[in-house]
């Protein structure tokens, strides 16, 4: 009996966990980026002490900045969230990403109409520049 009552509270558990999932889908070229949400930037601010955190947030905002102004003048369609669970669909492709399981904070992926790219910022900013 207790073997079916587990059985049955982990079912429950892993359907609570897809229905917090946000399913975006995209239909043309896009860039996603994937910013800390406040519990996450709350993290990094115990993690570092003050002068640490805010240089990092500025180098962080900066070369977003560039890289937002390159998509930009690509016309490409921006899409920013802070979600922490989030399915990216693209044609036949998808992207499932949770926040909680990775160490980086900043995450960009490029859709380019029919599969995707991660890339750092200025990694990517170069790449869009190129291309």
């Amino acid at each position: 009996m207790k073997k079916i009552i587990f059985f049955l509270m982990l079912v429950f558990l892993s359907c609570q966990s897809e229905r917090n999932v946000e399913e975006i889908k995209l239909t043309k070229p896009t860039m996603v980026s994937i910013s800390p949400d406040s519990i996450a930037l709350n993290e990094l601010q115990e993690k570092w002490d003050a002068e640490d955190f805010m240089s990092v947030i500025d180098d962080v905002m900066w070369y977003h900045s560039e890289l937002m102004m390159v998509v930009d003048s690509f016309d490409i369609e921006q899409l920013n969230t802070e979600k922490r669970k989030i399915k990216l669909i693209g044609g036949e492709n998808y992207w499932q990403i949770d926040m909680d399981t990775t160490e980086l904070k900043w995450r960009y992926i490029y859709f380019d109409g029919s599969d995707f790219l991660e890339r750092d910022a200025i990694t990517m900013k170069d790449l869009l520049s190129e291309n």
